[in-house]
């Protein structure tokens, strides 16, 4: 196996991944229902979350990280097998549609009113496509470069939203129902603490398994830790009753930020590190589904599925739902339930092959 990725490109692309399908949405989805208490839902998806990894890495770790997709024939059979890893490809590449979608989606409404979307979700797909047909180091090479500028960009728009801070937004604190904030961490728990789970189709590419659950874990806690602390920023700076009517509010509380006479329109600077975070959302989910059919296919390379691969996930960003209100509905009411539905499948395969044994016998490629 030639690709091999350090401890630090991991753990960066599992906080990219994390972070910046969320960052400006995490608020007005938890504050719906858990008010100026939303910091507390997020604190608590993010519990839960992490609890889901440790439980689906101890399982993945007696068989020793190999890849997924062979994984899961090796459990259930050529033919179960092959099943199951067609749901893990179409799961992939819905999650690309649904991250290029929301990308046009902010772009349309935040951005460049009036343009078609059409044209963000093109552009998109076409550096995607090109950055897949380069393999799977090309990413984590890419996101290393990137991940600086990126997270320097995040830190510097969220100690800007200090400047309007106020701690009485926030009050009274754990005033909200235990059922709302419990729903909070719900709608968001989905999105995206159990999407996390298609980046083990990456551990078989990671150098140093040992480290492998704690970089992983490290990963998520940095980057929900990163949204929990948005979340209660945002509320303080805007309050928990604005919050839940706008789409973006990270986005807009920055819109609304001067920095000294010169520096005006801060928010670029997080809706730039956002973009090039959904990017490389994109492209880790449009390279999962390549692998897979990689694997499915048993050919030495998947480029020839690119393009028919890129087309679905357009059409897919489109025409699954036809409206922003469609859209959102959905992510919030049964994105967390659609997910969980897979990451049980999955605990239940590994659970199966345990009990038959399969971790003991030799995972042929």
């Amino acid at each position: 196996m030639n690709t091999q990725l350090s401890s630090y490109q991991f753990i960066a692309i599992v906080i990219n991944f994390l972070i910046f399908s969320s960052i400006l949405m995490a608020p007005a989805i938890t504050v719906v229902a858990a008010n100026q208490d939303g910091w507390v839902s997020m604190l608590l998806a993010l519990g839960i979350g992490l609890i889901l990894m440790v439980l689906y890495l101890y399982m993945f770790k007696k068989y020793k990280y190999p890849s997924l997709f062979e994984l899961m024939d090796h459990i259930a059979g050529k033919w179960i097998g092959s099943v199951v890893n067609l749901l893990i490809i179409f799961y992939a590449l819905h999650l690309a549609a649904m991250v290029l979608r929301n990308l046009s989606n902010f772009m349309v409404s935040s951005v460049v009113p009036y343009s078609h979307p059409w044209i963000y979700q093109i552009l998109t797909l076409v550096v995607v496509a090109y950055t897949v047909s380069l393999g799977v180091k090309i990413i984590f090479l890419l996101n290393e470069l990137l991940f600086p500028f990126v997270a320097l960009f995040t830190v510097g728009s969220l100690l800007l939203i200090l400047r309007e801070f106020s701690i009485f937004e926030l009050k009274p604190f754990f005033h909200t129902p235990p059922l709302d904030v419990f729903h909070g961490a719900y709608v968001i728990l989905g999105f995206p603490f159990i999407e996390i789970l298609l980046l083990s189709a990456f551990f078989q590419f990671v150098e140093k398994k040992e480290k492998l659950r704690l970089v992983f874990l490290s990963g998520i806690a940095i980057g929900g830790m990163t949204l929990a602390v948005t979340v209660f920023l945002i509320i303080g700076d805007e309050g928990a009753y604005l919050v839940a009517r706008e789409t973006y509010p990270t986005f807009s509380v920055l819109r609304d930020i001067e920095f000294f006479t010169v520096f005006e329109r801060i928010e670029f600077l997080l809706a730039v590190a956002w973009l090039l975070g959904l990017f490389v959302k994109i492209t880790a989910c449009f390279l999962v589904g390549m692998l897979g059919l990689k694997h499915l296919s048993k050919s030495t390379t998947y480029k020839v599925y690119i393009i028919p691969i890129g087309i679905l996930v357009w059409a897919l960003s489109n025409h699954l739902h036809k409206t922003v209100m469609d859209f959102t509905g959905f992510v919030t009411t049964s994105w967390t339930f659609y997910w969980f539905s897979l990451y049980c499948l999955i605990i239940l395969m590994l659970t199966i092959g345990t009990v038959r044994k399969k971790h003991k016998l030799p995972i042929s490629p």
